[in-house]
């Protein structure tokens, strides 16, 4: 006899002291959560049995995120408003689940769907011309860095490529909004383009300065982006 489970895809803010906390103990978080919710997950068999949960992606620690995915499967089918209502009964300050709605049936996981991200990068100076600077370097055909390959190996990758948007605004922070390539088969960290653009302008960088958020992940269907919530 086949098992039946009921998927929800849940999006959630992090934001707060919530920063602060890594992925690991993010899991475990939501776990106790779930539990104290009185919300009927679903378990894995075997020895060692755990909630059926995962993620569409890590979060760096620091960072916060106005769109994180968590896919969960039940074992008896709840109505979406009733699973946001009891989880934000019980998260801390800081979490918030904005968004839930069932599975579709053989839809792939939100990791296995992600294809992008976008990012706002609070940078730590005030610069009316870094728009026209970041202009300037647009041009080069390529941006390679250095990037730790298979095997612990240097090798130069050319991450222009993996930038699907990149726009600079300049209010009372210099500020700006990217779309990078995230997921299993090509991805771009936040943290690498950021570096590369500071060094390429000849700009002190201290990541630790400059405040960045998630904002949207998306999967790609016919050509483009659209939210894995979606």
């Amino acid at each position: 006899m086949n098992r039946i489970t009921y998927g929800y895809r849940l999006k959630f803010k992090k934001d707060g002291k919530m920063r602060f906390i890594g992925h690991l103990d993010l899991l475990t978080y939501f776990q106790r959560a779930v539990k104290r919710a009185d919300i009927p997950i679903a378990f894995s068999q075997g020895f060692n049995p755990h909630q059926l949960m995962s993620f569409a992606a890590p979060l760096p620690l620091g960072m916060a995120s106005y769109a994180e995915y968590v896919d969960i499967k039940l074992d008896e089918p709840m109505e979406c408003e009733e699973i946001k209502n009891r989880l934000n009964a019980q998260v801390s300050e800081g979490t918030e689940i904005t968004e839930v709605r069932p599975i579709r049936e053989r839809e792939d996981t939100g990791a296995a769907l992600l294809a992008a991200a976008d990012y706002t990068a609070v940078l730590d100076f005030k610069d009316e011309d870094f728009a026209e600077k970041l202009k300037t370097l647009e041009k080069d055909k390529e941006w390679n860095i250095e990037k730790l390959g298979k095997k612990k190996k240097l090798k130069t990758v050319d991450i222009k490529p993996m930038i699907y948007g990149l726009i600079c605004e300049d209010g009372e922070h210099t500020t700006l909004h990217v779309r990078l390539a995230t997921g299993s088969n090509v991805n771009l960290k936040i943290d690498l383009l950021l570096k590369y653009i500071y060094e390429k302008l000849g700009l002190d960088f201290d990541y630790l300065k400059i405040k960045v958020t998630r904002t949207e992940m998306y999967t790609e269907k016919d050509g483009e982006f659209v939210s894995i919530m979606n």
